[in-house]
């Protein structure tokens, strides 16, 4: 008898163990019905949209102009291109380019940081090459601001292509104020984009949009009267300037062009542009700011009440934001060491990912340094970390759906529950992780939601582990991405990580609960951009206007050899990829001899040095039913 109740209680603390191990392997549970809801809107979210094939464009075009003067280009990296961009109505996210250098770095000068090996420093003396030409530092090491800056010595044209586009601005359309400001950050330069702006202090509010079309033309013939661009050069500045000013729209509202250059392009048509070389700069400007016919040197000091002490940031709401980071990069030569060493580690193990087909194409991909401290111990003015761009983009390109979907859902959490740490612990971070989990997660654990989730626990159980060692291995090189982590604040996230595996409904449901779309959202942006916000078409930001196309032009003369055709080679081969990439149409095909016919005309009237404006204004009417055409079907 006595044995009998042994072997019941035996059995009932069995089974109390085995319910405790079914009750801690289902706590991670995800009904069906709901699942599918958060995959329905992580689908939405993610999928391509106008907008992201338009930047891929946009880069197309900016590399077949530089094609003309280097081997400088731009590349759209990051989510967009691996298709794990999230947007909501509120959030567009951030698009991110990489801006190539044509300075090529090999990799034997690349000097790892003992205590984070993803950085490294460039010592120059370690190849003959040109690299020795640049500023250093400590007599050896590239110094990382010559690319964090665009300095001049590694980027001839793309560095004054990226001023010209990136300068704060002010646009008015139809419902909104829609401002684009730019901050510095540690990779690179980011430049937000706010719809439906209000500047919360009122005292700071005082913003202008008019323009003086006679300072204006002033001030361009002052900073052309300084610079060394030729009057072949000019005169091609001003053929494209009358073009630009023939498909002005009636409504500017509609056009981001011409609310941004619109005044400029106006004051270049000036029938005495062209005699700015036979001037000096003091009898077109008396000093650096235009101020003549009662125009104030200072056009700050001409507005009343306008407050004294500014603060460094202002606060802002709005509606609607959406992000660029520009990335200046330099591109490697050579194989890796860390390449090889992490082909041969997935080749030699059982790994179920990725393939050896991905791992070959990765191991054959470009690689790139960017300028950016490192976390700990940084070395501002020599590190640079190693930039796996192309590597993660094989990576994602070779995710399944599902896998995907359970990538979404980290980042939804990132987002969302994890919020207060994103700015820490970054969807790098849990790409790194992701990466390490798949490697043993076999594909068939993705067909069903159930699964999914199973691998989404994986991974935070994965990161709680890197957390808890305060190690979280770099995926291509032996590095701690989190070493600047300090024990405290591993502890806080890895709690947050916990409840989320505790009630992962409650915590995913923090990003997929609908939001108050009516209120405003809050920001804060540098009140320097405000600055020049102020007074748009003004003194002071028309001016950052003119000498961003200023220094273009200067730029592109010396890459040209002062041949102004060379220039107008790389604008009408620019607007060939333009027709074909936004029209579908090839310019050099068969059949359409008309669109060849028309670029030749454009060529050939901009290496035409007319005369007078009165010229140039009656071979404009070749192109009165080209221009017809273009504004009956453009938006700007």
């Amino acid at each position: 008898m006595g044995d009998d109740i042994w072997v019941l209680r035996l059995q009932g603390l069995f089974i109390l163990i085995y319910f405790s191990l079914v009750l801690r392997a289902t706590s991670f549970f995800i009904d069906d019905e709901r699942a599918e809801y958060y995959f329905q809107v992580l689908r939405e979210q993610s999928r391509m949209v106008k907008n992201d094939w338009r930047q891929h464009n946009y880069c197309k075009f900016i590399n077949t102009f530089t094609a003309h003067f280097g081997r400088e280009r731009c590349m759209v990296v990051g989510s967009t291109t691996e298709g794990t961009r999230l947007r909501s109505r509120r959030d567009e996210g951030d698009y991110d380019y990489l801006l190539i250098s044509d300075v090529v770095i090999p990799v034997e000068t690349l000097e790892n940081r003992p205590d984070v090996p993803c950085f490294v420093h460039i010592n120059v003396n370690k190849t003959k090459s040109s690299l020795s030409n640049l500023s250093t530092v400590d007599g050896k090491y590239m110094n990382s601001s010559l690319l964090k800056y665009f300095d001049e010595s590694v980027f001839k044209v793309l560095r004054s292509i990226y001023d010209v586009f990136t300068m704060p601005s002010l646009i008015l359309s139809e419902k909104y104020v829609h401002i684009k400001v730019n901050k510095e950050v540690k990779p690179g330069h980011n430049q937000m984009h706010f719809a439906g702006f209000e500047n919360l202090d009122a005292k700071y509010r005082y913003l202008q949009v008019e323009a003086d079309i006679k300072a204006i033309t002033k001030q361009l013939k002052h900073l052309l009267a300084k610079s060394t661009i030729s009057d072949d050069m000019v005169s091609l500045m001003s053929n494209i300037f009358s073009i630009l000013e023939e498909l002005r729209p009636e409504d500017i509202e509609s056009s981001l062009t011409f609310q941004t250059f619109g005044a400029l392009i106006k004051a270049g048509t000036d029938k005495t542009l062209t005699l700015s070389q036979s001037e000096s700069p003091e009898e077109s400007c008396e000093k650096d700011i235009c101020h003549m016919d009662g125009t104030s040197e200072d056009p700050l000091k001409d507005r009343e009440g306008f407050p004294e002490n500014a603060p460094e940031l202002i606060t802002i709401l709005f509606d609607y934001k959406s992000g660029r980071d520009f990335i200046p990069a330099f591109p490697l030569a050579g194989v890796l060491p860390c390449l090889t060493e992490w082909r041969s580690r997935l080749l030699k193990s059982k790994a179920i990912w990725p393939s050896r087909e991905t791992i070959e194409q990765i191991y054959r991909s470009e690689y790139y340094v960017i300028a950016k401290p490192a976390i700990v111990d940084p070395e501002p003015t020599k590190d640079f970390c190693i930039g796996f761009n192309n590597a993660e983009m094989i990576l994602a390109a070779s995710f399944s759906a599902e896998q995907k979907l359970c990538f979404l859902l980290l980042k939804s959490l990132q987002k969302g529950f994890l919020k207060e740490f994103s700015e820490r612990l970054t969807s790098y971070h849990w790409k790194s992780a992701f990466y390490h989990v798949l490697e043993t997660t076999k594909a068939e654990t993705f067909a069903t939601h159930s699964g999914i989730f199973f691998v989404l626990k994986e991974v935070l159980d994965y990161m709680v582990t890197c957390l808890e060692r305060r190690f979280l291995p770099h995926y291509f090189i032996n590095s701690n991405l989190i070493a600047h982590f300090t024990a405290e604040e591993c502890q806080k996230i890895i709690s947050s990580i916990q409840t989320i595996i505790a009630e992962p409904v409650k915590t995913l449901d923090v990003y997929f609960s609908p939001n108050n779309f009516d209120e405003k959202l809050v920001d804060q942006i540098p009140n320097a951009q405000i600055e020049d916000l102020r007074n748009q078409e003004g003194d002071l930001s028309r001016k950052t206007h003119a000498e961003a196309i200023i220094s273009l032009v200067e730029n592109i003369q010396k890459g040209t050899g002062n041949d102004p055709s060379k220039f107008v080679d790389a604008i009408t081969d620019t607007l060939a990829m333009v027709v074909k990439a936004e029209a579908g149409i090839d310019c050099f095909a068969p059949h359409f001899e008309f669109c060849a016919e028309i670029l030749n005309k454009a060529k050939n009237y901009l290496n035409t040095k007319f005369k007078s404006s009165e010229d140039r204004e009656e071979k404009l009417q070749e192109f009165a039913p080209i221009f017809a055409l273009y504004l009956s079907h453009s938006f700007g």
